[in-house]
């Protein structure tokens, strides 16, 4: 009797309340993989529960790994989703986890707790890009100045102008 014939469950993942219980289902699920047709329908689920497995353990790359793989398969799995994003977030990579509760959102509008988790994670990544950007033209203006400087000049001797007509700018140079 092989393990296709008797797959684990999708409610088997209701068992991960056991901390130990969760590695040996993550072996199921390996195990279901192994022997699955490449075509199987049923091989997005594993790759999913076997996500809940290690989101449970705490192992977010192979969280994110597992739910790729199911998003591969199923690009509209709303649960591959969610536990992806759970662990981007995990690993503060609020931008992928960001997108991904987007995308929950996008596929089923009523997923409140998607919708949640993106409305308190859009001002934190927005905050954090503002950052990078200053940080960014921070370090181009340390350089422009850089080579500026050995001809006795400075970014700071240019002055950007928009033309409130056509949007496009003008440098003026001054000293």
């Amino acid at each position: 009797m092989s393990i296709l014939q008797h797959p684990p469950s999708p409610s088997a993942a209701c068992l991960l309340a056991e901390h130990c219980i969760a590695p040996a289902l993550q072996e199921l699920y390996t195990a279901a993989l192994e022997v699955a047709p490449a075509e199987a329908t049923q091989r997005a689920v594993y790759h999913c529960n076997r996500a809940a497995c290690s989101l449970r353990l705490a192992r977010h790359a192979e969280v994110v790994t597992d739910c790729s793989h199911a998003l591969e398969l199923d690009p509209t799995y709303g649960k591959a989703l969610m536990r992806r994003a759970a662990a981007y977030e995990a690993l503060d990579d609020l931008e992928h986890a960001l997108l991904d509760f987007d995308k929950a959102v996008e596929l089923d509008a009523g997923n409140s707790a998607a919708g949640a988790a993106a409305a308190r994670l859009r001002p934190v990544v927005e905050e954090r890009r503002e950052k990078l950007k200053d940080e960014m033209l921070g370090k181009l203006k340390e350089l422009g100045n850089t080579v500026l400087g050995k001809f006795g000049m400075s970014l700071d001797n240019f002055k950007a102008e928009k033309d409130p007509a056509t949007g496009s700018y003008s440098i003026k140079f001054g000293q």
